[in-house]
């Protein structure tokens, strides 16, 4: 015959269930089990609240290794969380608005050294007037994740001042120079040039920031030639070989990889009395379009907005960035493991790991588009249960 159910039954169950999840803790989270020693911290409804950016990241590790599984279980979703709610100020992160900017530019080397690249220089204004009219791959992409797309010219060679936007993307143009000049024999950028790409990069970002609301900034770039560059110059700002950080860009043979390799010794060679210093490197052996990513990474911590940089290019950017003032390195999530080859430098030299890891290499900031539905993922995951609350709900409900 059954016997009814007593409150001595469910003190009993709920009992062991707590046992059963004290041993699990135990045997997957770091440190004491979770039951012995649960973790507080405070909550806040949205917006800014007081306190910096490192008492913000402690609090939101506190609250997610309280929640409902194993302490880092998530892994680097958990990360973008913890960046999120300090970057924000708040426990209850927003991961929109986003804006997708890419940065168009040129490079004299391409036209040097056609070989870098299999493909000629003015494919740049071609993807440029794709991406206007929103028919090109990271437009497709920025669509289909809810982000606003903006354009910027800061050195393309063609004219593309009548290319205006269509379906909802914004066009900047911002040329500076008709692309830059040839690393091997001149600096690429003088100290004109590369000021006037930091200050496009840093009125783009700032103008999403504030007109358009944007807390996400996804970055990324198009220019012909610029796989070629960006190794160059994570060679001079890493210490690295080129056959460390050369690698087939947009697809070349092995005699193309050779070449590239052979003008990034070169330029390294011209350059070698530069002062070891970010800035000066940008000048000698970056891109008006790589200048103006940087600007934008070192605009993007004044207006609280969190980066999503995109693929290698977008990395070595990045790092120039963090070079040139190290707490923007904060903002920074990585989309994508670049199938590039100097892509280990950089996760090394950033101490990151990107998300993505699907061969990508395109640009445009297609990884950093296809990663959005990260961010959204990662701010939720705020909003889920904590253990005490699911031990206490099941209690109850017994």
């Amino acid at each position: 015959m059954l016997q009814p159910v007593t409150m001595l039954h469910c003190a009993a169950a709920a009992s062991v269930v707590a046992c059963a999840l004290h041993w699990w803790w135990s045997r997957h989270r770091r440190g004491p089990p979770f039951l012995s020693s649960p973790l507080r911290s405070p909550r806040t409804t949205a917006g800014h609240s007081a306190g910096g950016f490192e008492m913000w990241a402690g609090h939101a590790r506190a609250e997610l290794d309280a929640k409902a599984k194993p302490v880092g279980s998530l892994g680097t979703l958990e990360e973008w969380a913890v960046t999120l709610c300090a970057v924000q100020r708040t426990l209850s992160p927003k991961a929109g608005p986003a804006s997708l900017m890419v940065f168009c530019a040129d490079h004299g080397l391409k036209q040097a050294h056609a070989g870098v690249s299999p493909y000629p220089h003015d494919v740049t204004a071609h993807i440029f007037r794709a991406l206007a009219e929103g028919s090109a791959a990271a437009a497709v992409l920025a669509e289909m994740c809810g982000a606003h797309l903006t354009v910027c010219d800061v050195g393309i060679a063609s004219d593309v001042r009548r290319v205006v936007g269509s379906n909802g993307v914004r066009v900047c143009h911002e040329k500076i120079a008709h692309g830059s000049r040839d690393l091997v024999a001149h600096e690429a950028l003088d100290d004109k040039m590369l000021d006037l790409a930091l200050r496009a990069g840093k009125r783009v970002a700032a103008y999403e920031a504030l007109t358009r609301g944007a807390l996400i900034l996804c970055v990324g770039e198009v220019g012909i030639g610029n796989t070629t560059t960006a190794a160059a110059l994570l060679c001079a700002l890493s210490g690295a070989s080129p056959s460390e950080c050369v690698g087939r860009g947009t697809g070349v043979d092995d005699v193309g990889l050779e070449l590239k390799r052979e003008v990034v010794r070169m330029a390294l060679s011209r350059h070698a009395a530069v002062e070891k210093e970010p800035r000066a490197l940008l000048a000698a052996l970056g891109g008006l379009e790589i200048a103006a990513m940087v600007g934008a990474y070192l605009e993007a911590p004044k207006h609280g907005c969190v980066v999503l940089v995109d693929g290698f290019i977008a990395s070595v950017a990045a790092l120039a960035a963090v070079q040139m003032e190290p707490t923007c390195r904060r903002h920074m999530l990585f989309a994508t493991r670049s199938a590039e080859r100097g892509m280990q430098i950089l996760s090394t030299a950033l101490n990151v790991r990107p998300a993505l890891d699907m061969g990508l290499r395109l640009g445009e900031g297609s990884g950093a588009a296809l990663a959005l539905p990260l961010v959204r993922a990662a701010a939720a995951l705020m909003g889920m249960a904590r253990l005490d609350e699911v031990l206490a709900a099941g209690s109850k409900a017994c």
